[in-house]
């Protein structure tokens, strides 16, 4: 088993030394995971911060920007957002971005891409938000002129649904495996069945993420793939501490100052506990296959990563 982190805040309680202007507690705080033990670091791609997360006022870096910084001040964790945003970026200079990622951090970069939902932004910046089946449409085309522009030889050409490569040059050029994050069922997943390497879902329980699971076998079954070629990670909510009502108590605690409030009490994610509880969740999705487990953690709580890497990761 594989561990990843994710993060979605660049507020960072507990931590050691709070006066640090935003970029190097960022850097620091990979620094610790890695030393911990994480293998992938993610940050989220988007233009400010979520409202079930924080306020939009608060410090958010640009994802790659970020992704860049940490390229160079960390030595084996992959890199990656999660998830990138097809819409955010022309996908030729997404590409670019990708492929000088992975140049930067010595082979460490990870295409994580999405079909974007969050239409506050789009509005804000002035673009299209398409139905969803354009939007995946438009995933799938990305993917594909992505994969083209990294791994064939300069220059490419690429005749697309929606977007087009005409003598395009990306040196260097980097063969870097690509995920999809998402789980709907009749576009997303599909797509995922049809042509890339890894697969992640946020914010599930064992239960969803075993049907999801289901799904994405008989879309590979009706491809004529193995559905074992696709490395399985899972993305979920995480608190710790020494015991488990002081976890569901500081997990709302994190999070009844944000725009949309603490969840109901009966609403705490199944990674919000003792170590002991979280390693038996992380069991339960190995079980399922689950390559990689990945936790984010609300405004990085410093104790709950102390308890993960001494406590649950060296269990597996």
């Amino acid at each position: 088993m594989e561990f990843g982190y994710h993060t979605t805040s660049y507020v960072y309680e507990g931590a050691p030394a709070p006066e640090q202007p935003v970029a190097e507690k960022l850097v620091d705080h990979a620094q610790f995971l890695e030393a911990g033990g994480f293998s992938w670091f993610t940050l989220m791609d988007h233009f400010w911060q979520l409202p079930g997360i924080g306020h939009p006022d608060e410090p958010t870096l640009e994802c790659y920007a970020g992704l860049s910084a940490l390229a160079r001040e960390t030595d084996e964790m992959e890199l990656s957002g999660l998830v990138t945003c097809v819409h955010y970026r022309n996908p030729a200079l997404l590409a670019k971005e990708i492929a000088s990622l992975d140049a930067l951090s010595g082979g460490r970069a990870l295409l994580s891409i999405g079909a974007g939902w969050f239409d506050d932004e789009y509005e804000a910046a002035g673009i299209e938000f398409p139905d969803p089946a354009t939007r995946v449409r438009q995933l799938r085309d990305a993917v594909r002129l992505v994969d083209a522009a990294l791994t064939q030889d300069s220059p490419v050409d690429y005749d697309g649904e929606y977007y087009d490569l005409d003598g395009f040059y990306c040196e260097p050029s980097a063969d870097v495996p690509i995920m999809i994050g998402g789980g709907g069922e009749q576009l997303t997943l599909r797509v995922t069945a049809e042509y890339v390497d890894r697969w992640n879902i946020p914010g599930v329980g064992p239960d969803t993420y075993e049907h999801k699971l289901e799904v994405l076998a008989d879309h590979c079954e009706e491809l004529g793939r193995d559905d074992d070629d696709i490395e399985k990670t899972v993305t979920v909510n995480a608190l710790l501490r020494e015991d488990s009502a002081a976890a569901r108590a500081a997990y709302r605690s994190h999070l009844e100052e944000t725009p949309d409030g603490p969840p109901a009490p009966d609403d705490v994610p199944a990674a919000v506990g003792t170590p002991a509880e979280v390693a038996s969740v992380v069991e339960t999705f190995g079980d399922l296959g689950v390559e990689t487990f990945q936790i984010e953690v609300p405004k990085n709580d410093r104790r709950t990563v102390e308890l993960f890497v001494d406590e649950v990761l060296p269990q597996f």
